[in-house]
């Protein structure tokens, strides 16, 4: 199964709001970051909520699709609680975990910091799709 490129190489939406990492360096880990830059920023001068919800549902569900063995999934719900800003310049990361599988449905909840800091929380559920 191929595990995804570094998503400068990819085309359509997230190729749109990037660059954006996504890689497995190790094989094992996923690693996921972008750096806030002029593109992503609201008129307030941060990085405006909608890049860093569009990214966190990136994030989980990447680790959903990975769970399911790389089955075609979709977002059912996604929640996210914004603690911090992120300002020009710096890297958001990611990470998600999953809490439960059923046949048809993967529960998930991640963050994404700066530096260590939680910028947004989310958890969502996400549709195993043909199942």
């Amino acid at each position: 199964m191929a595990v995804p490129q570094p998503a400068a190489a990819f085309p359509g939406f997230l190729g749109l709001i990037g660059p954006v990492r996504t890689e497995k360096p190790d094989g094992s880990h996923w690693v996921f970051s972008f750096t806030v830059g002029d593109q992503h920023l609201n008129p307030g001068g941060v990085c405006h909520g909608g890049m860093l919800m569009s990214f966190a549902d990136h994030v989980l569900g990447t680790v959903v699709w990975e769970a399911i063995g790389y089955k075609p999934c979709s977002t059912i719900t996604l929640n996210c609680d914004f603690a911090t800003a992120a300002k020009p310049g710096d890297q958001v990361e990611g990470e998600a975990t999953i809490t439960r599988i059923t046949k048809s449905l993967v529960f998930v909840r991640g963050q994404l910091t700066v530096r260590g800091h939680v910028v947004l929380q989310a958890n969502g559920i996400w549709k195993v799709l043909g199942a």
